[in-house]
């Protein structure tokens, strides 16, 4: 892929991201999980920005009409129909940011721009943190985990 079609790629899974995390922040009942989603909702919202920008300034400097790949929107948005569970939003979630951050990492290969390549790798780690946050949901709404400084189950053997 060019470069200007992944930063309009990029720019559009954002936007994808977006959109869900906003849903999921409406739907969800658990003020926790609420802000959680809130959080991410900023977040891609930043790397929207992000993106918007180097991709004026790459149609600016290459003077070409921006493409996306279709088929790897369409892979990278999150799917869902009527009401979400909670832990199944969080479940959609960690999918998602397990897949954007494979293609960030993918994407920081294939352009050769330096600075957009850094961005890539940077918003790679991002994605993979947001992954991380959603893991840490997840274990917590399950009861499996601890989520920050709040432990869902017992350490005590019977």
């Amino acid at each position: 892929m060019k470069e200007l079609k992944i930063l309009a790629t990029a720019l559009e899974v954002e936007k994808a991201e977006l959109r869900f995390y906003i849903e999921a922040a409406k739907k969800t009942r658990d003020e926790r999980a609420k802000k959680m989603f809130l959080f991410l909702a900023n977040e891609e919202a930043g790397h929207w920005d992000e993106f918007e920008k180097k991709l004026i300034e790459k149609v600016a400097e290459l003077g070409k009409k921006p493409e996306m790949n279709k088929e790897i929107v369409e892979k990278l948005t999150p799917k869902f129909e009527g009401e979400i569970s909670e832990i199944k939003a969080v479940e959609i979630g960690m999918q998602q940011e397990k897949l954007t951050w494979e293609f960030y990492e993918k994407a920081s290969e294939d352009v050769e721009d330096e600075k957009v390549k850094r961005i890539f790798r940077e918003l790679a780690k991002v994605e993979e943190a947001h992954y991380n946050l959603l893991k840490a949901q997840y274990d917590s709404v399950s009861k499996t985990g601890i989520w920050m400084d709040y432990q869902d189950f017992s350490l005590e053997v019977d």
